[in-house]
């Protein structure tokens, strides 16, 4: 299908037009059910065009849906759509691949359907072969713990994919977003202290119109037309069979039930990933073989059928990835007792609607004893299931859901963001660098004298000065550091906040003006600090740097100690500059030396030099907000390690 074909005209002049980025209706999964189901809601209120992958099946009636694009047509039509706003739907699938690129240049709302997005990131790097780009992002989100997190992935054959589930990589997209669109409080709270400068909206996730479609069919009928058995209890766990929905403590829960309960049924009705998760080999273990339904993929009608001819449903995702589950609200709709556990998205249901599990030690005997309940007692469970269902028909309708998108797209909540810039840094020649030095010591050289620091200045570790550019300078004496900086590398002195390392250390930072230091305000920062501070304030120092500096902002460090000190027993020598810098989020990192640029340590020259230091420095690029600090002497009521992600993008130091 070419462009001429799926491209129709643009934007009705009687409606807003809304450009909406989401896996396509044709294609297998749960996300591209729910934007199917919304979709004619949205067309009530929005000229719709469609974006989906190149490769997205497409469906075979594009008259009666939304205007479909692929995303190189989008591309090559962008200028038409401009103005539009922007819905992008976020998955943890190979499906949102796509959108990875798209929202970098093309910002708008973002529906996160799950908060992780780490397995999304993988299936965009590493399945092609693309190991660097998985690391070097890794690295910018999470520093160097996101760094050995690879490492670790990568030294395996087997790697599991809980070992993402700490780090859920979503900041390439939320950063990016002009506003959040989530389906649980448990995420929208985690959103709001991600990316703080931009609105989190909690919608609810709508219970499927197609409930009220099958909700008619008897358990007898539905069971005849998938082939269950008749009289048996049965136990349904629905959607896709991942690792993470725990049927290894449903096939425990049943192994141990199995002769104590009337007889059952455990349906796995969902689609099994035999690369990620072998089930087989855990239902062959526990001997259920003869009583295991794996149904693998299922149209809407079989999938319903089940839930009809289900008992009960088991849905306990541990860990979760901040999803909703919409086979859950399916289940709920369909007045199907339903066991989760009482953790994440799932645990904000009312405990009158489902069965919940703590997650503690004793949450497999609480299956078990939870599971006993629903079989044996078919009251109960007939009257949680009808809670269940008046509960999502009375907060969870898809016309009510779908006017909560309408307002906040209407709010400007999709509308256009000029996101974020990178920063580009000029340096001058080394031979201009050495002319200046030459005339500055000739011509003042006292001032060059009374600054900190020489290697800085002598390898022209510092970027020239741009306009509406900010650099921090920390130094014992920093008015003349600044000086110099200012006549080396033509900073401003208007654009240079310079301050001891005791101001900088103290407990409220201000700048010249008396004002809170801003977050992220500084694109360059040249630091001349004694090598021995004492580990806690060496750790803050860090910190600081990296939460003062804005994503890919430039840094001079330069340390000195007395030629009589041992440098590597002090906090910036015992493992190198380089090792700490890394920790603290910097990347890009080199020794830097005004003698041959090879040596990591410079010894003074002259033996008669009054200074008697030795002096390192290192130059480097802020590239993740994540600064970490290793401790190696131990210091009460401090972790060894200690660092995070600084809380606000543009908030104080």
């Amino acid at each position: 299908m070419n462009s001429g074909t799926i491209l129709r005209s643009v934007a009705r002049a009687d409606q807003q037009p809304l450009v909406i980025f989401a896996p396509s209706p044709a294609a297998k999964g749960g996300i591209a059910s729910y934007v199917g189901e919304l979709m004619p809601h949205l067309m009530a209120d929005f000229d719709v065009t469609l974006v989906v992958a190149d490769d997205a099946p497409l469906p075979d009636d594009v008259q009666s849906g939304p205007r479909i694009l692929l995303a190189t047509e989008f591309r090559r039509h962008r200028s038409v759509f401009e103005a539009a706003p922007k819905l992008y739907h976020f998955g943890n699938n190979p499906a949102h691949a796509y959108m990875l690129d798209l929202i970098a240049t093309d910002p708008g709302l973002v529906v996160l359907h799950d908060f992780n997005l780490n397995y999304l990131h993988q299936t965009a790097t590493i399945q092609w072969g693309d190991r660097e780009r998985y690391r070097a992002a890794m690295v910018r989100e999470y520093g160097v713990l996101g760094e050995e997190n690879v490492d670790w992935q990568f030294a395996r054959e087997d790697r599991e994919t809980f070992a993402t589930y700490e780090m859920p990589w979503n900041g390439s997209v939320l950063e990016m977003a002009t506003g959040v669109i989530a389906h649980s409080r448990f995420v929208q709270y985690k959103v709001a202290a991600r990316v703080p400068r931009i609105p989190v909206w909690f919608v609810p996730h709508y219970v499927s119109p197609l409930v009220t479609e099958y909700a008619g069919m008897s358990r007898a009928a539905a069971r005849q037309l998938v082939g269950l058995p008749a009289n048996d209890f049965i136990l349904t766990a629905p959607g896709f069979v991942t690792r993470a929905k725990n049927i290894t403590m449903v096939l425990a829960a049943l192994s141990e039930l199995r002769g104590r309960v009337p007889p059952f049924r455990l349906v796995l009705a969902g689609e099994r990933r035999l690369s990620e998760y072998d089930v087989a080999r855990e239902i062959e273990e526990f001997g259920q073989q003869d009583l295991t339904v794996c149904t693998d993929y299922l149209s809407d009608q079989r999938f319903f059928a089940h839930l009809a001819a289900a008992d009960a449903v088991v849905n306990l995702r541990y860990p979760s990835g901040g999803e909703t589950s919409g086979t859950l609200m399916r289940a709920l709709g369909m007045r199907k007792p339903v066991v989760v556990f009482d953790y994440g998205p799932m645990g904000e249901l009312p405990d009158s609607v489902v069965h919940k599990i703590a997650w503690d030690e004793n949450a497999q005997a609480a299956l078990t004893e939870a599971l006993q309940a629903l079989m044996t007692d078919d009251a109960a469970g007939r009257a949680l299931g009808a809670r269940a269902a008046a509960y999502v028909q009375d907060n969870c309708e898809i016309g009510h859901i779908a006017g909560r998108y309408r307002d906040i797209i209407r709010g400007g909540g999709g509308g256009p963001s000029s996101g974020t810039s990178t920063v580009r840094h000029h340096f001058s020649a080394p031979g201009e660098i050495v002319r200046r030095l030459a005339r500055h010591a000739a011509d003042a050289p006292v001032a060059m004298n009374a600054a900190d620091g020489r290697i800085w200045m002598c390898a022209g570790a510092p970027p020239l000065g741009e306009p509406g550019r900010r650099a921090l300078v920390v130094s014992p004496r920093p008015e003349q550091t600044a000086a110099l900086l200012c006549s080396l590398f033509e900073w401003r002195h208007e654009s240079i906040t310079a301050m001891t390392p005791d101001a900088f250390l103290a407990p409220d930072v201000t700048g010249c003006d008396c004002k809170p230091l801003q977050a992220a305000e500084f694109a360059f920062a040249l630091v001349v600090m004694a090598a021995d501070l004492p580990e806690n304030r060496a750790s803050l120092l860090m910190r600081r740097l990296n939460l003062a500096l804005c994503m890919g902002g430039s840094l001079a460090l330069e340390v000195f100690s007395s030629l009589d000190t041992a440098m590597p027993d002090m906090p910036f020598g015992e493992v190198g500059l380089g090792q700490r810098l890394r920790d603290a989020g910097f990347g890009g990192v080199q020794a830097l030396t005004s003698r041959d640029g090879f040596m990591r340590e410079l010894i003074a020259p002259d033996d008669e030099d009054p200074s008697g230091v030795r002096a390192s420095c290192m130059s480097a690029r802020k590239t993740s907000d994540v600064a970490v600090w290793r401790f190696t002497q131990s210091i009460e009521g401090l972790p060894a390690c200690l660092g995070g992600r600084r809380g606000q993008p543009a908030g104080l130091i």
